[in-house]
């Protein structure tokens, strides 16, 4: 990701910002058009995808993949077989891709995720979710951030917040956002993304007792979100960078431990594995664009 942009560039974002009556507005606008810029120049990253993808493992991944489709409308982009017989799946959802595997080659290692997912007529999709096997967690509510909101836990496990909001969402937030909920020290986990992988603050939000009860980072053109509560699964996901060997070596240096150092893959991506210290599994990858 670019930090200068050519002169010509240059020349351009500033004679627009001219136009506008203050250096206030001005330097909010200058910033705001060249995160954006920086979104669409990206490197390293696969067509379709963004920075950060779920990547969810069941053993019944035909039973995962029926449902997303009923009580989604999720699209089958992609399917592969691993050399272990297991199913390698992607899926759009809107506006964004989940990664999943599957098959006998990880039942007792399945890994799940908890997503929010913002759809146009909340109540719709909720209905078809239950329809299609899902469990009610809550009912249905209006929220006083300005949004209507219900949660179910779909036939394999994985938990869906699905909202519509009824005013403007801030970017780059996506039909389907990850949502982080470790048992404890959710602090900790967003000091250590914004270490490992340079995530920005959108926003925070702690109960009196100094627990984090809601935060949103920006890694890149992604958003993850955060709260702290029990039980909820430990996630994987996919994270597309300009440089996975020294975004590996931070995060290493940030505390993740090392599962596999980056290497060349045949489907086209160089990848390394790190765990984090609670538990989720990041793979960092770079597409490797033929010359």
């Amino acid at each position: 990701m670019p930090d200068q942009f050519p002169d010509q560039l240059t020349a351009w974002i500033e004679a627009t910002l001219a136009e506008y009556p203050t250096a206030e507005v001005q330097d909010r606008l200058r910033n705001e058009v060249e995160r954006r810029i920086r979104m669409v120049t990206m490197t390293g990253v696969r067509a379709g995808f963004t920075t950060v993808t779920p990547y969810i493992t069941v053993a019944e991944i035909e039973r995962f993949l029926a449902f997303t489709k009923e009580a989604f409308g999720a699209v089958e982009t992609f399917r592969s077989q691993g050399s272990l017989g297991g199913t390698h799946c992607e899926l759009r959802i809107g506006d964004s891709m989940l990664m999943c595997g599957g098959g006998e080659a990880v039942r007792g290692r399945e890994k799940l995720a908890a997503l929010h997912l913002l759809v146009p007529d909340v109540d719709a999709v909720y209905q078809r979710a239950l329809d299609a096997g899902a469990e009610k967690v809550s009912p249905l509510e209006d929220t006083p951030y300005g949004a209507r909101v219900g949660r179910v836990k779909d036939p394999l496990g994985n938990r869906w917040i699905i909202a519509t909001h009824h005013g403007p969402v801030q970017e780059p937030q996506r039909s389907v956002t990850p949502f982080l909920v470790p048992p404890a020290d959710a602090l900790g986990l967003v000091d250590f993304i914004k270490a490992a992988f340079h995530a920005e603050e959108m926003g925070m939000y702690k109960s009196p007792e100094g627990k984090l009860a809601y935060a949103a980072l920006r890694v890149n053109d992604a958003v993850l979100e955060f709260g702290e509560a029990p039980d909820f699964p430990q996630p994987v996901f996919y994270l597309y960078v300009p440089d996975v060997d020294a975004v590996y070596q931070e995060a290493v240096k940030a505390g993740a431990k090392s599962l596999n150092s980056p290497a060349n893959q045949p489907y086209g991506d160089r990848v390394g594995a790190v765990e984090d210290r609670w538990g989720n599994t990041w793979y960092i990858a770079t597409n490797l664009k033929p010359e």
